[in-house]
């Protein structure tokens, strides 16, 4: 395939979707890639026929093309069914590619990654997977040595690959959207959520669905909270009906849409530890205690927030005892304004604003592209 010269549109494919996380690190290279080529861009998403990206993408203005593929959900008559549909999503995939003749293929992981990965492979297209984890997911995995490049949001992720793939290992960050908006002060983002502009503030969050084991705590504590000098901005989470009663300073929402006037009002952070937020936490440099979900397929929530630990950025409670040590690790790091500004600062040496924008130069680069760059 020939590379694309100043007056041609750089054109890519990108595999994204299960979960936000990927969709939107996915979205933040291409917005970068259109504003890197000035607007000479085409891309196309591929993904799943039902998850959320079918919703998502289309709804962003960008081309969609679904696969049958799905992922491993245990023994059953459709688990005889897989071989089928990755052969199936090969081929589609294939097919897509043939038709849109991109100068580079995007993957982001999860099983929908890899059949798009596959056929840019047999292909010969260059491929990027971008890897947000620590350690790599079961389908980049798979795809690392089919990669042209290898995308890596932590130094310490290295140690994770084998030597025959250093050279296409790029550690650049986990690309983050520009829309978390920075220039929000603390006492106007407070404001904005209906706290207490002068008031110490905790946020707690556990994505768009909430997560079960978090708000249980939080809703357990809700008496001592209601005594403490600080005050509280709770996600819940849709579909978590809080039973308790909610004192004068927690802020129950179900759902935060505006995630920069959020980080602005906190001064402490309790979340999950995925590597949307993980990106997100070193942007916007707040400390943080970290809930790794349990369930996550190769371990790596934990993973990530043994990185930020380890870095004396946030603190680690596990799942299993987070309704009993969650409130006394919160109360205690509030008591400790000097701790919290060293994890402040910690944070924000794990952060790369630029992330996003180095991936889109890399991959351009690998692409061919002859335009320049702004």
């Amino acid at each position: 395939m020939s590379a694309p010269s100043q007056d041609q549109d750089f054109r890519v494919v990108v595999a994204a979707g299960g979960t936000g996380g990927h969709i939107f690190r996915a979205v933040a290279v291409v917005e970068q890639l259109s504003m890197l080529t000035n607007g000479r861009l085409k891309a196309v998403f591929m993904g799943s026929m039902d998850r959320m990206e079918t919703r998502l993408i289309p709804s962003m203005g960008y081309d969609y093309v679904p696969m049958p593929i799905e992922g491993f959900k245990g023994l059953s008559l459709r688990t005889l069914m897989l071989p089928f549909k990755i052969w199936q999503s090969i081929r589609i995939a294939k097919q897509t590619l043939r038709r849109h003749k991109p100068h580079a293929v995007i993957c982001t992981g999860a099983y929908i990654s890899y059949p798009v990965g596959v056929a840019a492979s047999q292909l010969g297209i260059p491929l990027i997977v971008l890897e947000s984890n620590l350690n790599p997911g079961k389908s980049n995995a798979r795809l690392v040595p089919k990669a042209t490049a290898v995308v890596l949001a932590f130094e310490e992720s290295l140690q994770h690959y084998t030597h025959d793939v250093k050279n296409k290992l790029h550690v650049l960050g986990n690309p983050v959207r520009t829309q978390i908006d920075q220039e929000m002060s603390a006492h106007d983002a407070r404001l904005y959520w209906g706290l207490d502009a002068f008031r110490p503030t905790v946020l707690v969050f556990g994505g768009s669905l909430g997560a079960r084991a978090i708000n249980s705590a939080i809703e357990s504590a809700l008496p001592a909270i209601a005594q403490a000098p600080w005050q509280l901005l709770w996600q819940t989470g849709k579909g978590h009906e809080v039973r308790a009663d909610v004192p004068d300073n927690v802020r129950v929402v179900e759902f935060i849409d505006n995630m920069g006037a959020a980080y602005a009002a906190a001064d402490l952070v309790v979340s999950r530890s995925g590597a949307t937020t993980i990106a997100e936490l070193g942007i916007v440099g707040k400390p943080a205690v970290l809930i790794p979900l349990p369930s996550a397929s190769t371990n790596e929530q934990a993973l990530n927030a043994e990185v930020v630990q380890e870095r004396n950025a946030g603190v680690i409670v596990t799942n299993d005892t987070v309704d009993t040590v969650l409130l006394d690790t919160i109360e205690r790091l509030m008591k400790d304004e000097q701790l919290r500004t060293t994890m402040t600062t910690n944070m924000k040496q794990l952060g790369r604003p630029s992330a996003a924008s180095d991936a889109a130069t890399l991959i351009l680069s690998l692409g061919g592209w002859k335009g320049g760059t702004q």
